[in-house]
């Protein structure tokens, strides 16, 4: 585990046991930090029939409760040791990267799902707030999906008045970042590096001393083809695409968030599937696999040039990290850049447990959330 070798450089502070939550469309992951490990990451699978009485996602939260308190009595976790809380930040306006407590502005705005997200992740700071409250300790939210960092250039688009957002995966993304800094006997602060997060969503940002300073808009229909994302889309697309397959706006939308990429290609996000398929010898199978890869190189030397071409490392993770033939191709064509490492795998659980022990421990200053977006538009407009 990188959090091991991690750990093993940092040195000894108080040991904190943090309890992480993180919701998803029909699963709850639950988890217990302690002392710079994962010592619990479970995940709770709901049932497709458990919701049917719930109105809004709020509705959810005493199901969800009460499923991640049979998990950790059934896990043997003492309730009483835990010293704070940390949800899933979804749902919240955009605010910059950190650790944030979960006060009544952030519970409200997470449980009215001020940022338009309509997800059930924004149960995470509800579900926190909640738990915490019950126990007797703080709550928080760390790097949330709304990390809005990005520099002016990069919001601007060629249309007066139109501004790109910053949606990417700040949270895997920051902690990889911050341990790989670790491992390098350096500071996140101090570094600059680019980093691919390629799930079922992938997302390529640049990391500049610390910030997101620009990152693709996964969902956005601009970025890599993904195995259930479009990528890039242009308008003259969109409109031939509706003309083409006599299909609304709206289901253009869904090729760009759901179902488009590797899954509206060879009718699978499976890149497992999609192998056994090129292996198999389907060609165009093989030909979506080496596009998909393609767009991962294109977009990590166009981030490398939104660093100025100073970049002290390529970072890759999530669940695609682990196919050794995809981080070959990706390293061949990229390591002209920079050195490439590789953590595949999702670090979120670690990322919501070690954002609230920097905060316990002293090493990062709490964050206030603001209750309004972190940018609103140019002040010399």
């Amino acid at each position: 585990m990188i959090a091991d070798a991690v750990a093993k450089k940092g040195k000894h502070m108080k040991e904190y046991t943090v309890l992480t939550i993180n919701p998803g469309s029909s699963s709850t992951k639950v988890g217990v930090y302690k002392g710079g490990k994962v010592i619990l990451d479970e995940t709770v699978d709901h049932d497709t029939h458990e919701f049917d009485d719930c109105k809004t996602f709020a509705d959810q939260e005493p199901i969800r409760t009460r499923r991640i308190m049979s998990i950790l009595e059934d896990a043997g976790i003492d309730l009483d040791t835990v010293d704070a809380v940390s949800g899933r930040g979804v749902g919240v306006y955009s605010c910059e990267g950190g650790t944030y407590l979960i006060d009544e502005t952030a519970y409200s705005h997470a449980e009215n799902d001020v940022a338009g997200i309509h997800h059930p992740a924004t149960l995470g700071i509800v579900i926190a707030k909640k738990l915490g409250d019950r126990l007797g300790v703080p709550s928080y939210f760390v790097n949330p999906m709304s990390v809005d960092e990005l520099c002016d250039e990069a919001r601007m688009t060629g249309v007066k008045g139109l501004y790109r957002p910053s949606h990417g995966h700040p949270l895997n993304m920051k902690q990889v970042a911050i341990n790989h800094s670790k491992l390098q006997g350096k500071r996140y602060e101090d570094c600059n590096y680019v980093i691919l997060h390629m799930g079922g969503g992938t997302s390529i940002a640049a990391h500049q001393k610390g910030r997101i300073i620009d990152s693709t808009r996964s969902g956005d229909g601009q970025g890599v083809i993904s195995p259930n994302r479009s990528g890039d889309l242009c308008i003259d697309d969109v409109i031939t695409l509706m003309d083409q397959r006599h299909i609304s706006l709206e289901e253009v939308n869904m090729l760009a968030a759901r179902k488009g990429g590797l899954v509206d290609l060879v009718g699978t996000d499976d890149v497992r599937k999609v192998k056994k398929m090129i292996a198999d010898g389907d060609k165009f199978a093989e030909l979506a696999y080496h596009a998909m890869i393609y767009t991962f190189v294109k977009w990590t030397a166009m981030m490398a040039g939104a660093l100025g071409g100073k970049v002290d490392g390529i970072l890759m993770t999530g669940g695609m990290a682990y196919d050794e033939d995809l981080v070959a191709m990706v390293k061949e064509k990229t390591e002209w850049i920079a050195p490439v490492f590789v953590y595949p795998g999702s670090f979120e659980t670690e990322a919501l447990g070690a954002g609230v022990e920097r905060v316990l421990n002293g090493e990062e200053d709490v964050r206030i959330y603001s209750g309004k977006p972190v940018w609103d538009g140019f002040e010399f407009e």
